[in-house]
Order: structure tokens, then C-alpha cells, then sequence
């Protein structure tokens, strides 16, 4: 009986190394425009297997602090030399060969977001060559879709308030309910627009962080606070300087809402669980430096019992779907996230981007990501890469 058993199953011959040695690397420029704020940059990471499978990785939106942008021609190089040849199916070593070679956990860090391409790329990849959703290679699904909510954009003043209400009527309409706020500039401009949308939409939607961005002194921080607990949001994000950690603990001592943080690494986690300084971690690929730091932090936290979400830097649908595939296997989502790129953006690199249903962002089912890039997209809109708009327009993107 068990014998007819087997036979009847269909059995996978093993990929030999030879199919699954990496042949080539390739990284691509493009410029995206954007319904609010100025264009984003961001480079695209295509390997390529012996047998001409792809697997494609993002560096998102690297129009950040600081105004430095790399060499596209030399990064692209020095990443083949390291790859090219490798056993694309041991993710473990690549990962390994990125951390030694361009390490760094700097918040805005290009190294960081260099690792995040080429583990996503690889992840991407070895799916593809196993026939399986990236989601499987993380053990499997524990929830469906990630709940997600849209940016509203830090205001500079009160003549921003109707562009922002525009932005939120818009945004409820396609289906988007949840919202992160970020505040700061102008406490007048913030009370003002809380107290528009509060009052047009009631409980109809949710504030679901108000974000610092680290922008505050704590005495700053706690005047601007203490000003907006009349209206309802559920927690607070990075309310002072990301690298001061003893002042985050303390603004979480004299607040009433649970306070978050972007997690950049495991050191930084273990500063954070140390000092009691945060109730939420904001987990990101970019910041995290790929998929399998964004699972190391998840660990973390649940060892912990720190709550998490997914944060962003506002990616394509490329890296969008890798968050997707972390957020269905995630041990615990407890807000709603922040990766909303493909609705931010009015170009993308693929003809079907990722789904958004009711302020849910849905995990593209098939082989990998479950995305196609299409190189004419690419090719449509590669434009290289300049800091020069972002320092003139003082990072205005949001």
C-alpha cells in the first residue's frame, strides 16, 4: 500500500548547482513620480540563475538623508563580483557575503537598503526556482492580507491643511480608512486638520500613530503632544531623536498612548527592550536590510512581547510584495502598516502591482513574489540617480 503511495505522488528531481549558481547581476535607475510630493528614486536588482530564472530586488525610494547617492555602474559590479558564481538556493551565504561587505545599520543607510535588494532578489529567486510563494520559504501563511494604513504628509503650515484634507477624501474613497499622521512643523496647521477629518468622519476612521519622524526635543515633543490628546490616534511614533533612547523611554514614562520606533537592527532592539523605551516595533526591509533581518526582529520582539507593524520607506511593488510575504508570516501584526508605495506612486515596473482591497494590502499568490517586472516599464522611466532636487526641495516628498 505504501508503495502504491509513492508511486503515485509526483517526484521533484533536485536542482542541481548548476541551474541554481547565480550568472548575472544587473541594476537599473528609475524615477518615479508621485500624487504628493516630489519624484522618488529608487534602483532595481535583477538575477539572474544558469537556467535564466529571475529574481528581482529593490533599493526603495533612496531620495534620503543623507544627499549622497551611490555609483549605479560600481555598486553593480561589486555585487556580481560577490554573487556571480554563487549557489543561488544557500540565501544564508549571500546574506552573510552582503553583511561583510557593505555593513552599516545607519536609519537612512545605503547599505541597508543595498542588503535589502539583493536578499529580496534572492529570495525572489530561489522561490522561483523551487516553483513556491516567497511566503512558503518563511513557513508558510498564519493570516491573509496586512492591514495597512496611508500617509498624511507633515504640513508646514496652515496653507497645507487643504491639500491634506484633499489627500485623506481621496484616500477614504479608494478604501483606505486607517492613517498615519505626521506631525510637527506646525502644531496650529495639525490641530486644524485633526479637527477637520475628526469632525467630518468620526469613527469612521482611525489615526493610527502620530509620527515625530525624531524631529522633537523632548520638552517640544511633549507640548506638541499634549496639544493633539484631544483628538483620537492610537500611539505615538518616534516622538525624539532616533539614536537618543534613554529620551524615547522618557517620553514613553509621561504619555498615555504606546510609543513605537524603527528597528534597525538587533542591537538596536536590545537597547530599546533594555531601557523600557518602546511598546511597538516598527519593522521595515529597507531599514532592516531585507528579509531575513525583518524576520530577526520579528523574533525579537515576540521573545519580548513588544507589539509590531510593518513600517516603510515607500517601495515599488517589487519590495511592497516582499513586505506582503513578511506580513503573512509574521508571528504578530498588531496595527496596521505603512507599505502603501504602489498607490503613492503613478508609475510602477510591473503591469499587475500588488492589491489593495479595503485598506488591506493582499500577498500576491504564485511562483516568488508573485509579481511580474516588465522591462519596458523600466526602461520607461530609468533616469539616474541625482540628490540635487531633493537638497533644493529640502526633501519635501514626505
Amino acid at each position: 500500500m505504501l508503495d502504491n503511495m509513492t508511486a503515485t505522488r509526483e517526484i521533484k528531481k533536485p536542482i542541481s548547482m548548476s541551474r541554481a549558481a547565480v550568472k548575472d547581476v544587473s541594476l537599473y535607475p528609475v524615477t518615479t513620480p508621485r500624487l504628493y510630493g516630489e519624484a522618488s528614486q529608487h534602483v532595481l536588482l535583477r538575477l539572474e540563475a544558469e537556467d535564466g530564472t529571475i529574481g528581482w530586488g529593490e533599493m526603495s525610494d533612496v531620495s534620503h538623508l543623507p544627499a549622497l547617492m551611490p555609483d549605479v555602474r560600481d555598486m553593480e559590479q561589486c555585487v556580481k563580483s560577490l554573487l556571480v558564481g554563487r549557489d543561488a538556493m544557500n540565501i544564508n551565504r549571500i546574506d552573510d557575503l552582503m553583511v561583510a561587505n557593505f555593513p552599516g545599520t545607519r536609519f537612512y543607510g545605503k547599505a541597508c537598503l543595498l542588503r535589502a535588494a539583493v536578499s529580496i532578489a534572492a529570495y525572489d529567486l530561489k522561490a522561483r526556482l523551487l516553483g513556491v510563494p516567497v511566503y512558503d520559504l518563511l513557513g508558510g501563511k498564519r493570516r491573509e492580507r496586512v492591514p495597512i494604513c496611508y500617509p498624511i504628509f507633515r504640513m508646514t503650515s496652515k496653507n497645507d491643511v487643504a491639500d491634506r484634507q484633499r489627500l485623506v477624501r481621496e484616500q477614504f474613497d479608494r478604501g483606505f480608512h486607517a492613517f498615519r499622521f505626521y506631525f510637527g512643523c506646525d502644531t496650529n496647521a495639525d490641530e486644524a486638520l485633526l479637527e477637520s477629518i475628526c469632525g467630518e468622519y468620526g469613527d469612521k476612521i482611525e489615526i493610527t500613530s502620530l509620527d515625530g519622524s525624531g524631529l522633537f526635543t523632548l520638552p517640544a515633543f511633549l507640548r506638541a503632544y499634549r496639544r493633539l490628546t484631544k483628538f483620537p490616534f492610537q500611539s505615538v511614533e518616534s516622538p525624539v531623536e532616533r539614536e537618543d533612547i534613554e529620551s524615547i523611554a522618557e517620553a514613553r514614562r509621561e504619555i498615555d498612548h504606546p510609543v513605537s520606533e524603527h528597528v534597525r537592527s538587533a542591537e538596536y532592539a536590545l537597547r530599546l527592550i533594555k531601557h523600557r523605551a518602546v511598546d511597538i516595533f516598527n519593522i521595515s526591509i529597507t531599514v532592516a536590510g531585507g528579509i531575513d533581518g525583518m524576520m530577526r526582529l520579528f523574533a525579537l520582539a515576540e521573545s519580548a512581547n513588544i507589539e509590531c507593524l510593518i513600517g516603510t520607506t515607500q517601495e515599488l511593488s517589487i519590495a511592497t510584495a516582499a513586505q506582503a510575504h513578511v506580513g503573512v508570516a509574521a508571528p504578530r501584526l498588531d496595527y496596521a502598516s505603512d507599505p502603501v508605495g504602489p498607490c503613492l506612486y503613478t508609475e510602477d515596473v510591473t503591469d499587475s502591482p500588488v492589491i489593495f482591497e479595503r485598506g488591506n494590502l493582499l500577498v500576491p499568490e504564485g511562483v516568488g513574489l508573485g509579481i511580474e517586472v516588465d522591462m519596458r516599464r523600466i526602461e520607461a522611466i530609468t533616469a539616474p540617480l541625482s540628490s540635487l532636487k531633493d537638497v533644493l526641495t529640502n526633501f519635501t516628498r514626505g
